[in-house]
């Protein structure tokens, strides 16, 4: 067993997250841009069996940054912010869903 961290922040057309999960390909991430994938992809490279990567959390709260609206990868704005009254709001600013939903529920 090898664990070598994430592929959430590999936006290239070869990326994992494409080759497993391209509905989620066009989506920002809340991981850091160094989580591509590097370690897995240099597993298989060498034969190793790479299982289970279609299991993509999707976190429901990235920050936007209003100078960067579009930027790919969000701040990660934890569940505590919700908790003490945060809101989600979608592309219009409307309120869409209950806060405090599981991440499921919240994610859509």
């Amino acid at each position: 067993i090898l664990a070598s961290g994430g592929f959430g922040a590999d936006f290239t057309q070869d990326s994992l997250l494409s080759k497993h999960r391209p509905d989620l390909s066009d989506l920002p991430t809340t991981n850091g841009d160094h989580c591509t994938g590097d370690g897995l992809k240099m597993s298989a490279a060498v034969g190793a069996d790479l299982v289970d990567l279609e299991w993509v959390q999707v976190h429901p709260t990235g920050l936007v940054h209003p100078k960067e609206p579009d930027a790919k990868v969000k701040f990660l704005a934890a569940e505590a912010l919700r908790g003490v009254g945060g809101l989600l709001l979608d592309m219009e600013g409307r309120r869409f869903c209950n806060e405090l939903g599981r991440r499921d529920y919240v994610t859509g």
